[in-house]
């Protein structure tokens, strides 16, 4: 058992060790990347890991899970290397096809092969407890890669990017060590389009669902695309790039802090949140405004915050939800996060490209303020 955790950890720590993480926003800039090209990208990202969700469901069924991770993170490794050999559009876009594919291959597949190599050990009752630990120590080795990839952007790009990618196949290989067990539970992906018309009938027959699902999506979908945008903004701030690290590192931690402490905010009204919303998108517009490196702080509040929203709001969606229809549910706000990230990624690229990134941002906190209102009012109406 303790081998088989070990292993475990290490993969998970190898696969989230990842230099370039909190690089190659800024990288893709610096290599003249116009907006719509950077966004074009995180779109080419997102969308290839959603398209290849239900086939990858289906490989992890019938193929052996632990090659299917490994080739995963081959081909994750392999995209990394195309950006230090074609540092343009076409090898930045190639590379994130990669990322994309690993990111299908992964959904689903590693908690199942977890649970296939616990059951083998009769030890299936601490899925739970493995699955947490792995997901601490993910963030464990984002953390520290972020810290270290201060002092390594004196290295350049090139070599951050070699050692990510011998990260990631440090991870296959890890985890292609482990033997193969029975298989005890399915990915059951393959199902995911008939769980998703179950869980709209769901929504739609129920008058109080949709308005906190749609919530959720939104909570989860704006801030979790802007993400990826942020070091864009510390760039153009000001902040030299071996801070850009810190400054990950320290959204790291807020969002750490806010996971930990969401759970005193439940007994919160959801017009207290709404106000939370509305006063998060003002932030956003004011860090625009100010777009200096002091106003990096705002964006750590902004994360900090909305990161208590989600959590606050997952609970109430899954207490809203009958348990016999929850994974539908569930399925139908993962469904609408994506789709809802997939158009701030594509927009708020060609909001920068026909303006600047520092007006992107300015409107999206606009949009996030606009959302707020529009729930606060309701609430006043349906008081």
């Amino acid at each position: 058992m303790n081998k088989l955790l070990i292993k475990l950890y290490a993969y998970k720590f190898f696969e989230d060790f990842v230099l370039i993480y909190p690089l190659y926003a800024v990288m893709f800039t610096d290599h003249g990347m116009a907006p719509w090209q950077v966004g074009t990208l995180l779109t080419a990202w997102s969308v290839t890991a959603f398209l290849l969700e239900i086939p990858s469901g289906v490989w992890a069924d019938k193929y052996s899970r632990k090659h299917l991770l490994f080739f995963g993170q081959t081909v994750r490794a392999l995209g990394y290397l195309c950006w230090a050999v074609f540092p343009g559009f076409w090898g930045f876009l190639i590379g994130f096809v990669g990322w994309g594919i690993e990111s299908a291959t992964s959904s689903g597949t590693f908690q199942a092969l977890v649970f296939d190599e616990l059951k083998h050990l009769g030890r299936e009752t601490e899925f739970t407890r493995v699955i947490g630990r792995c997901r601490s120590i993910s963030f464990i080795a984002i953390l520290i890669a972020s810290v270290l990839a201060s002092p390594a952007v004196w290295l350049g790009y090139t070599t951050i990017i070699i050692l990510s990618a011998a990260a990631v196949f440090i991870a296959g290989v890890i985890i292609l060590s482990l033997p193969v067990a029975r298989r005890a539970e399915s990915t059951r992906e393959t199902d995911y389009f008939a769980i998703l018309r179950t869980g709209i009938r769901e929504v739609r027959n129920s008058a109080s669902l949709w308005p906190l699902l749609l919530f959720l999506a939104l909570a989860t979908a704006l801030p979790g695309a802007l993400d990826e945008y942020w070091t864009i903004f510390a760039d153009r701030a000001g902040l030299p790039n071996y801070g850009l690290g810190l400054f990950i590192g320290l959204l790291s931690g807020a969002e750490a802090a806010g996971s930990f402490w969401a759970h005193r905010l439940e007994h919160f009204s959801n017009r207290s949140f709404y106000l939370v919303f509305i006063l998060n998108g003002l932030v956003l517009a004011v860090a625009a405004w100010w777009f200096e490196v002091p106003a990096l702080i705002l964006l750590v509040v902004f994360s900090l915050t909305f990161t208590m929203v989600q959590i606050v709001f997952e609970g109430r969606l899954q207490h809203a939800i009958a348990s016999d229809s929850r994974a539908t549910v569930s399925s139908v706000s993962g469904f609408i996060t994506e789709i809802g990230a997939l158009a701030v990624f594509f927009s708020f690229g060609w909001l920068a490209q026909f303006g600047t990134y520092r007006m992107g941002f300015f409107i999206f906190g606009g949009i996030i303020t606009v959302v707020g209102l529009v729930y606060w009012v309701g609430s006043l109406q349906r008081k």
